[in-house]
């Protein structure tokens, strides 16, 4: 990862203070690939959170079932991650899906609130 440490660290710089981490981790008995997901906030200010962040994910789908409060797609190619609501510095998010192939997951936006 090349995250550049900034003097001023008072302001997150938006989708690159998020790594998403996804990666095959095996496969259903019915030989289903399943496929891990994680997200992690990295920005160094402790008192700012990310907050709506969306994921490009084309037209996400999965086989096994997703809490939606974790992840779901709203429309073709955006899915909400944790219904909007805050993650903190070095909080993550993780879920695990199932489909023949990956999709091309990647932060397509985020709002970071300061306090």
């Amino acid at each position: 990862m090349n995250r550049k440490l900034y003097e001023d660290e008072r302001q997150c710089r938006g989708a690159e203070d998020l790594l998403l981490i996804h990666g095959r981790i095996g496969e259903f008995t019915d030989g289903i690939p399943t496929w891990s997901v994680s997200i992690y906030n990295l920005c160094m200010n402790r008192r700012c959170t990310a907050q709506h962040v969306h994921v490009s994910c084309g037209e996400f789908a999965t086989t096994t079932l997703i809490n939606p409060h974790t992840f779901r797609r709203l429309a073709p190619g955006d899915c909400l991650v944790k219904d909007g609501r805050a993650l903190a510095l070095g909080e993550s998010l993780s879920f695990t899906y199932a489909n023949g192939a990956p999709y091309d997951l990647s932060i397509s936006s985020v709002k970071y609130v300061c306090q």
